[in-house]
């Protein structure tokens, strides 16, 4: 196997619905939630070499500083990836990270679900998409779905894939404040007796055009979220001051989403907040970006 290398886009999610069904014996929460990859993107180089031993490192830079090394989840699911199809490389990983952590926009797990989509190539193994969906709902509940790239109500813990084919052109403004939340302290702290307990009938059924979609978005975890992070109804707020016609927050949180009628609008809303706040004009995506042929941006 030659030394290869590509580079490749990771994108954020933002959950416009989110029901917390119940909690299961082993301890994870039934959910029922419909997601969306956006036009946020962290940025990785992947790099394969032969090696006697499978070797894997990742280097993280950009403006949103998370551990590298083995603590990063991009680099586990490379060193996971070689176990399972059982081959020696040393791997080395370059993750420049834009996501927001802390937010609910699914950042570390869009990562592991890169390496998984494209260091087969670099490595010339084919490996089945039940195998690979296996391997990322080992790694993480949200990794399937990154996988998968496309717009999906999900199930189960998050493994459970019902892919939307046709998704409306929609445009959004994601707004991560200063304060983040853990998603470990947002299921044991912020959902109480708040959960929905049953599955949205209207998303099973719901047709795909934008006046639809604004009428369904929910969070179960946005009531005890904002109470514990004020910011997060400020921002609400602020977006529908500046237009927003339905607002959201994503995952269990740090980052809300608004819903904008045009790109144009959003780029203004976007525009009007100021820094310690993080605000990104997005658009949904139908697919999750392909690799990027070799180029690697500078900053």
């Amino acid at each position: 196997m030659p030394k290869t290398w590509l580079s490749c886009r990771a994108p954020a999610k933002v959950n416009l619905t989110l029901r917390i069904l119940g909690k299961r014996p082993d301890g994870y929460h039934e959910l029922e939630t419909l997601m969306v990859p956006v036009s946020l993107h962290d940025h990785l180089r992947i790099v394969a070499e032969p090696a006697a031993r499978p070797r894997v490192s990742c280097r993280v830079t950009g403006p949103e500083r998370v551990p590298g090394g083995m603590k990063n989840l991009a680099a586990r699911a490379a060193d996971a990836l070689m176990r399972e199809v059982g081959i020696s490389a040393r791997v080395s990983i370059d993750l420049h990270k834009v996501i927001p952590f802390g937010a609910g926009l699914g950042g570390g797990s869009s990562d592991a679900a890169a390496v998984l989509r494209f260091l087969p190539r670099l490595l010339r193994r084919r490996v089945g998409r039940d195998r690979l969906m296996r391997l990322a709902a080992g790694l993480g509940a949200d990794i399937p779905f990154f996988v998968v790239g496309e717009p999906a109500v999900a199930s189960g813990i998050g493994e459970i894939l019902s892919p939307l084919e046709r998704f409306p052109p929609t445009h959004m403004v994601v707004v991560v404040p200063e304060a983040r939340v853990e998603t470990a302290w947002a299921y044991a702290n912020a959902l109480g007796g708040l959960t929905s307990r049953r599955a949205n009938t209207r998303l099973a059924r719901f047709s795909l055009h934008t006046n639809a979609l604004k009428a369904l978005v929910n969070n179960d975890f946005e009531r005890g979220v904002g109470r514990a992070v004020p910011d997060i109804r400020r921002l609400k707020r602020r977006l529908r001051t500046l237009g927003a016609e339905a607002t959201v927050l994503s995952g269990s949180g740090s980052a809300v989403a608004g819903m904008f009628p045009s790109s144009r609008l959003a780029g203004e809303a976007a525009a009007a907040f100021a820094s310690p706040d993080k605000a990104f004009a997005v658009r949904v995506l139908r697919h999750s970006p392909a690799p990027d042929d070799g180029r690697w941006p500078s900053w």
